[in-house]
């Protein structure tokens, strides 16, 4: 039981090791050793700059974590850590290298924009399985979907923090759309009725020609670009 246990185990992590995507916590290792490689959006921290509404701009090298969903930055004494909730709220923002982002409940990274607004995506991995290890070092499922951000805060310090469980980790992309004032809603049939109510009918026969799946970002990203060019 014992070796059949260590066989799954190995031959899972190493078909997850090769998955961005994906991240395997196993029971006993620590988080910051395994998911270092996958955590943040680009492989080392950018020069980047913060543009607040009151047109303060304050340069810093900057991350985004796909653990907790925060900008972090590099502060002048070395420590990691992410732009205070008081901050958020006034952002108008953020550039790191040539990738945006801006805050709206959470931040979303800038695909698209165009006459008719603003396509943005939100990255964040979730935990989408727990097995506990019982006797034998047998598993069992016992988790339900929810968010990563639990096992960091917001000064990124994790490296104390050993699981007592098997996790699995997706990331998980939702895509957005947004309207001139940067009031964006999740990208769905209802919301774009919402948004442009006045192209219904274009909208209409659009989706009478096309299977635009919600979740895939060719599909979204082309319904964009006919967005742009229609209305």
């Amino acid at each position: 039981m014992k070796l059949l246990f260590a066989i799954t185990i190995f031959f899972t992590h190493h078909a997850i090791a090769q998955d961005s995507t994906k991240i395997f916590l196993a029971a006993g290792t620590n988080i910051s050793d395994v998911a270092a490689s996958k955590k943040y959006r680009f492989k080392e921290f950018k020069q980047g700059k913060v543009l607040f509404y009151d047109n303060v701009l304050n340069a810093a090298m900057l991350n985004y974590n796909f653990l907790n969903g925060e900008i972090m930055f590099i502060a002048p004494n070395g420590d990691t850590l992410a732009i205070s909730n008081e901050q958020m709220l006034n952002i108008k923002r953020v550039s790191i290298d040539t990738v945006s982002f801006v805050y709206n409940k959470g931040y979303l990274e800038m695909m698209r924009e165009s006459n008719v607004g603003f396509l943005a995506k939100k990255q964040q991995y979730y935990v989408s399985l727990r097995e506990k290890i019982g006797g034998y070092n047998s598993s069992s499922a016992t988790g339900a979907i929810s968010s990563y951000s639990s096992f960091m805060d917001r000064q990124d310090n994790q490296h104390n923090l050993v699981v007592r469980e098997n996790i699995f980790l997706q990331l998980k992309t939702d895509y957005y759309i947004g309207d001139s004032y940067k009031l964006f809603l999740p990208i769905n049939k209802k919301n774009l009725d919402k948004i442009f109510f006045k192209k219904r009918k274009e909208l209409d026969s659009y989706f009478k020609e096309h299977q635009v799946d919600f979740r895939k970002e060719s599909d979204v990203t082309s319904l964009f670009i006919f967005l742009t060019e229609t209305l």
